[in-house]
């Protein structure tokens, strides 16, 4: 059984498999795909990605899309995202992708694990803040990398911290994180 991810960022690409690896266990084939965010609101678009992807690995079994709220509600996203996913079950498509909506980036789920991030900085790190409430979530571990002198870079610094990350951990203070591993699961 192979796992495919939409994902709309190098750094997402980098990252979320190794959380999903971290999560489940097990190393399952994961592919990643990048495609524009634009592309991930619309159904043809997604369809569009989907076919070729499916051609080259028959074995998938689940698609998930992952995209950002970026400073937007995440219900107003969630909502998008579920007619998209109606608009592809009505068309009756062999594996229908599923949204993941993270609340707001990538870099919450990750900062929400201060020990992991004391192992990439060196240094004990505390943050005090329900990070699904910050727009900005890249903005705040450059503060923090700031702190410790250095300069985060996403592409960088954020397959680092996933590979010390405790998943039970990001899922404790992250809605959209368990949303996740809920779809990874049990697509």
């Amino acid at each position: 059984m192979s796992i495919a991810l939409f994902v709309d960022g190098e750094s997402d690409e980098g990252t979320i498999p190794e959380l999903i690896r971290k999560f489940l266990n097990v190393s399952p084939k994961i592919i990643c795909k990048r495609m524009p965010r634009g592309d991930m609101f619309n159904s043809e678009k997604i369809k569009a990605h989907l076919g070729p992807l499916l051609k080259q690995d028959p074995d998938v079994a689940k698609v998930i899309v992952c995209v950002d709220s970026h400073c937007t509600d995440p219900k107003e996203i969630e909502e998008k995202t579920l007619r998209i996913e109606q608009e592809l079950e009505r068309q009756g498509l062999a594996i229908v992708p599923r949204y993941a909506v993270v609340v707001h980036a990538l870099e919450g789920w990750l900062a929400v694990d201060s020990k992991a991030l004391e192992k990439v900085l060196g240094k004990q790190v505390w943050i005090k803040r329900n990070l699904e409430e910050v727009c900005k979530p890249e903005d705040l571990l450059g503060d923090i990398f700031a702190q410790h002198g250095k300069r985060f870079q996403k592409t960088r610094h954020d397959p680092q911290i996933a590979r010390y990350a405790d998943p039970v951990e990001i899922a404790r203070h992250s809605s959209s994180f368990r949303r996740f591993c809920q779809l990874v699961k049990n697509v």
